[in-house]
């Protein structure tokens, strides 16, 4: 591995700032959007009586940060004699954009950084002046001794007798610390033998272990100027929930609707969206339905569970985040194949009105005798591209109806099986686990027939038909 060059005579390109001033916080970021730049702004609106500026990693391209302050770098870090190294440069080295803004505001004493994720609802810029004002070299979540098993403990042990820990999402640095943390850096890189992430020190291990070393190092928990309780690594908050953004409190990972979508749907099983209490169904209610409804039916239908699909839709419809797809079967032309003492209609066409009227119940709504593949059809009086069928099953009795077969007919004389349930596994209906036949391309049909295969009752509750309308 080249060595860099020798410290003295380390060339570093210049930024060319106006007076420097004593404080100055940071807003670190990656990406720019709406979001984003609300987090800016609630940054800037507690930095008072500092100086604000915005470091940006622009490795992928330049950010738009206007009105605010920019200061630039990319992954490159080579001018401060350091390796790009592993491969996700800056979120494992967390501490080298504030080599960029040290060599940016030369002259000041202290510096904050907060990453974009983070809303900060206390003064930051009187705990700056706390610590100018008292020496302190780092304030920090969880600073303490690197427990043995913790995992970036090994990145620092060779290189550090008193191996530190700390949390710096939000951190308040001073300039001799940052001075020491380069030089230690520095001196790792050029004297020791780096092949894998394990022999370079993570940042969140390194900034207190080096800070460590300075004599008379002042160290202070964020803790004791903050309530912490949504600052951790993991469960996210959405940026206009109250509980990210109460008076007197640091919140991590805050989070606007995008990438909240982006990141957080696939994070919990399906089934979590069903429960009100949970942290999904919290995130997504300070989310737009149309934005959050794509994603989130690419989860459930990910699960490959047809009756997870189903109560989806329910849900959608029942909280207004979709308008509720129309049952094209609702109230239609139906008839079955025979009727029974349990029947409610005296007539096959009475009673099949009772499996398409819109009542689910968990009780029959239709009957018919026991024989051979007894069978209920249903008129759309229309051509429909048919995308879906969904068959609510009586809760008593559901061993009665487990292998059933989905026909369309253009004609109600001619039929063409469509799809078919061969086993014996059990579904339900008004407990929300139906049957959902959904067809990947949908089929052209007038009229619907489902049939059971075998011998018994025909006895659901309610079968719903969806589709499109197509030219006859």
């Amino acid at each position: 591995m080249p060595c860099p060059p020798p410290l003295a005579r380390l060339t570093v390109p210049r930024i060319m700032i106006s007076a420097a001033p004593d404080l100055v916080v940071a807003f670190r970021t990656h990406v720019w959007n709406d979001d984003v730049a609300g987090m800016a702004r609630r940054l800037a609106a507690v930095s008072g009586g500092t100086r604000f500026v915005i470091v940006a990693d622009e490795t992928k391209g330049a950010l738009d940060t206007a009105p605010f302050e920019k200061i630039a770098h990319t992954t490159d870090f080579s001018a401060f004699g350091l390796p790009s190294f592993p491969a996700k440069v800056l979120w494992y080295n967390g501490d080298y954009p504030l080599y960029v803004l040290r060599q940016a505001f030369p002259a000041a004493t202290h510096y904050a950084m907060a990453e974009y994720d983070v809303a900060v609802n206390i003064d930051l810029g009187g705990l700056l002046r706390h610590a100018q004002q008292n020496d302190i070299d780092l304030i920090a979540h969880r600073i303490g001794k690197a427990p043995a098993d913790w995992m970036w403990t090994r990145t620092v042990a060779p290189y550090f007798a008193k191996p530190m820990m700390s949390f710096v999402q939000l951190g308040v640095f001073s300039g001799r610390g940052i001075d020491h943390m380069l030089s230690r850096r520095r001196e790792i890189f050029s004297t020791a033998e780096i092949k894998t992430a394990d022999d370079w020190p993570f940042c969140e291990a390194l900034i207190p272990s080096a800070i460590a070393e300075l004599p008379g190092a002042r160290m202070d928990a964020l803790k004791r100027h903050a309530q912490l309780p949504q600052y951790f690594i993991g469960e996210a908050t959405h940026v206009n929930d109250p509980e990210g953004m109460a008076p007197g409190t640091v919140a991590h990972p805050v989070l606007g609707s995008s990438a909240i979508i982006a990141k957080c749907i696939f994070r919990y099983k399906p089934d979590a969206v069903f429960d009100p209490e949970s942290r999904l169904r919290r995130l997504l209610s300070f989310c737009a339905p149309a934005e959050f409804m794509p994603a989130l039916q690419r989860r459930i239908r990910a699960a490959k569970d047809l009756a997870l699909d189903a109560r989806l839709t329910v849900l959608s419809a029942e909280l207004g985040w979709l308008p509720a797809p129309a049952n094209i079967a609702l109230g239609k032309s139906a008839t079955q194949s025979s009727i029974s003492e349990w029947s409610n209609g005296e007539t096959p066409e009475t009673d099949a009105a009772g499996g398409n009227n819109g009542y689910i119940t968990g009780d029959f709504g239709f009957h018919t005798e026991f024989e051979r593949d007894p069978w209920w059809q249903v008129d759309l009086l229309a051509g429909f591209a048919v995308e879906r069928v969904a068959l609510y099953n009586r809760l008593e009795f559901p061993e009665r109806c487990t292998r059933v077969a989905i026909y369309g007919s253009a004609d109600g004389e001619t039929w063409t099986m469509r799809a078919a349930k061969l086993d014996d596994a059990l579904f339900g209906g008004a407990d929300g686990c139906p049957y959902v036949f959904a067809f990947a391309t949908p089929f052209p049909a007038r009229f619907i027939r489902l049939g059971m295969i075998g011998e018994g009752y025909l006895h659901l509750d309610e079968i719903e038909v969806y589709g499109q309308r197509i030219p006859v």
